[in-house]
């Protein structure tokens, strides 16, 4: 009887795996990796460098964010979608300096991103209007 337990007990976490692997996914997902610095298509305003850069990236519609720079700054990209009416959205870049934040948006297919990055300091959610680059309108397709 203990080994019929067992095996019900195993089919109903294999069940509750799979439930968990169908659930559909938010309008976007989150992963950090630490590829190291890079350009992007726009860069924070800096006169010297780039110390935050954001680029999308049609092939899966993926909003990269880096941070570029040891200054205890974090990157924020601001955005609006097309699937969000007028609502800006705004992404945080806090995890040090070489990170990249890659936001997976799934956009529709006739879509667009409008977007900006900036430094700020994620504790306060607080960003530096100067260091703000200006907006980059792409679409999804």
């Amino acid at each position: 009887m203990k080994k019929h337990s067992k095996l019900i007990g195993a089919a109903a976490a294999g069940m509750l795996a799979v439930l968990t692997v169908a659930t559909p996914a938010s309008a976007s997902t989150y992963t950090v990796t630490y590829p190291g610095p890079h350009a992007g298509d726009l860069c924070t305003d800096e006169p010297n460098f780039c110390d935050g850069s954001a680029s999308f990236v049609r092939d899966g519609d993926h909003l990269l964010v880096w941070d570029n720079n040891e200054d205890g700054h974090s990157v924020m990209v601001m955005y609006y979608r097309s699937d969000s009416g007028n609502t800006q959205i705004k992404d945080w870049n806090h995890y040090k300096v070489g990170s990249r934040l890659d936001i997976n948006m799934n956009l529709p297919e006739d879509g667009w991103v409008e977007y900006r990055v900036c430094l700020g300091d994620y504790s306060t959610r607080t960003y530096d209007m100067n260091s703000c680059s200006g907006w980059l309108h792409e679409g999804a397709s």
